[in-house]
């Protein structure tokens, strides 16, 4: 059996090491899979894995943010080049688990389920850090790109308890788990407010920019 070892560490923690198995026995091999539409004709399954496998990481102030696999992954690559993805890019579905590590202890955060990840690279993602006076807000963009704009899940850390907590986004009221926003334009903090641009018309690249003021009690973005 053969496997590698990623080294993650959150700030301020003791370094721990997660292990990533590749060993061949262990996949479960099914070549002819294709994935779930609208990927089933750009997208080939080359196996499944069921090892836990970080696919995200970041180091915040109280320690690591990352996102691991839970169950059956399936793992496979971009054949067709289009929005999804360059031909060759890596491709990952199934249900995982973003968890919160300090000071040795776990804890998860929130669980995403049957959702996709597209990247140029088999390493782990990082998030998009954004900074507020009372505290940080870390993006997580599974695809790389999209033909719509970025599609971000969103979670928060407090500066002064150092919770950690899942943010969701209120537009004429309509909460959504996800922010979608213009490739040429990540979501910014503009005098606390998060400012977000997105494109207003299909084809013709229009913008429009909304501001959100964040919600404390629901933990929620509401647009103005």
């Amino acid at each position: 059996m053969i496997a590698v070892s990623i080294l993650l560490s959150g700030c301020g923690t003791d370094s721990a090491e997660k292990t990533i198995d590749t060993a061949t026995q262990n996949n479960k091999a099914e070549e002819n899979q294709t994935p779930n539409s609208p990927y089933t004709n750009v997208v080939k399954i080359d196996t499944n894995r069921e090892t836990p496998t970080v696919r995200a990481q970041v180091d915040t102030d109280i320690g690591e943010l990352y996102v691991v696999s839970e169950g059956k992954e399936a793992i496979g690559h971009v054949t067709t080049p289009s929005v999804m993805g360059k031909e060759g890019d890596f491709f990952y579905q199934g249900n995982y688990s973003v968890m919160i590590k300090h000071n040795e202890e776990e804890k998860p955060i929130k669980e995403l389920k049957d959702i996709v990840f597209i990247q140029p690279s088999d390493q782990p993602i990082s998030f998009e850090k954004i900074s507020f006076d009372e505290m940080d807000v870390f993006l997580l963009t599974p695809e790389y790109t999209s033909s719509r704009g970025y599609n971000s899940y969103a979670f928060g850390i407090d500066k002064k308890s150092g919770e950690a907590f899942v943010i969701t986004f209120k537009n004429a009221e309509k909460v959504q788990e996800t922010i979608n926003y213009e490739k040429e334009s990540n979501p910014v903090n503009t005098n606390e407010k998060l400012v977000v641009t997105t494109r207003n018309t299909e084809g013709q690249g229009d913008t429009l920019t909304t501001e959100y003021n964040f919600n404390q009690d629901s933990k929620q973005f509401d647009a103005e």
